[in-house]
């Protein structure tokens, strides 16, 4: 079973043209509403792949409200979400201009270190009373506190399992101050090429690059890392071993959700026991099959077998 935190969840409109005028009217002809949020898509993924998920999490206010009906609808998860009282986000991607993808994010609610650490006190009941086999902290939280993903990692560690997986999907400081801490590490973390070149303040477009990021002493402590570059595949590092996977280029719907569809595919690979190899196929293939269609998370296994058959992994 596994277990997702998602502190920033949103509705996601995702609106399809064929080329956005800047300072005109847009009309589109195609458009797709679901819940988003990063913890939440990764946990449609592994629940679409079969596991049995729980998601935990924020949700406030009247999209809140819809936001819980829409994941009762969906009838894919147990859901253990927390209210609170501000509202919470909409999300709106564009997909335009031959795969092109523009987007506009609200910030989201204020959340308080003591909500987040309520927050934590029900996933420990939960692990306490469930088989829960990896727990997921995926997206942004709105926060003043530049190192609650650290502090979240510690209580973990100290107050629930030493040794259960913890698969992350961060960016930005808050991805940077967990990467230098010296203290607990994730057992997973998916960062693209921006947020590696961010990380370390040096352009990271190709395998290459991205192989010598992965070198850095930051991610030294992490096993799993898969470096995502796109439509050029992932640089994946394995405790002290690095591969390359290779990926068939395929006609894109949507890339929202992708990189989420990834780490969800890996969780699930990890319950099951893939093999390292095959688990980085099934989490790079979820990816690919998320891109095939136009809500974010959503994946068909038929599909994600036949891209697996595709995706080439190379030890480096």
């Amino acid at each position: 079973m596994i277990l997702t935190i998602t502190m920033n969840p949103s509705i996601d409109f995702t609106y399809f043209i064929d080329s956005l005028t800047v300072d005109k009217l847009n009309r589109t002809k195609r458009s797709v509403r679901n819940v988003g949020g990063k913890g939440i898509n990764a946990g449609r993924t592994a629940a679409l792949s079969g596991a049995d998920v729980i998601l935990t999490g924020f949700l406030g206010g009247k999209i809140g409200t819809l936001t819980r009906d829409y994941l009762k609808d969906e009838d894919l998860f147990r859901l253990e979400m927390t209210q609170i009282e501000s509202e919470i986000r909409t999300a709106i991607t564009i997909m335009h201009d031959d795969n092109q993808h523009t987007e506009v994010v609200e910030t989201g609610p204020l959340i308080q270190d003591e909500e987040i650490f309520e927050l934590l006190f029900k996933v420990k009941k939960i692990v306490a009373d469930e088989p829960i086999t990896s727990i997921l902290i995926c997206g942004s939280v709105n926060t003043n506190n530049d190192h609650i993903f650290k502090e979240i990692i510690d209580y973990i560690r100290r107050e629930i399992d030493n040794e259960l997986p913890i698969l992350v999907d961060i960016s930005g400081i808050q991805l940077k101050n967990l990467l230098q801490t010296k203290g607990n590490k994730p057992t997973f973390i998916k960062p693209n090429e921006h947020e590696l070149s961010h990380f370390l303040d040096t352009p990271v477009k190709t395998k290459k690059e991205a192989y010598l990021a992965l070198r850095h002493e930051s991610f030294s402590n992490i096993p799993y890392v898969i470096a995502s570059l796109g439509g050029d595949g992932a640089v994946c590092k394995i405790d002290d071993d690095f591969y390359q996977a290779s990926i068939p280029q395929i006609e894109i719907l949507s890339v929202t959700g992708s990189g989420d569809a990834t780490v969800g595919g890996f969780a699930y690979a990890l319950e099951q026991k893939f093999d390292l190899i095959q688990a980085i196929k099934y989490a790079m293939a979820c990816g690919m099959s998320n891109a095939r269609h136009r809500e974010s998370g959503k994946i068909d296994k038929e599909e994600v077998a036949k891209f697996m058959e595709q995706i080439i992994v190379e030890k480096l």
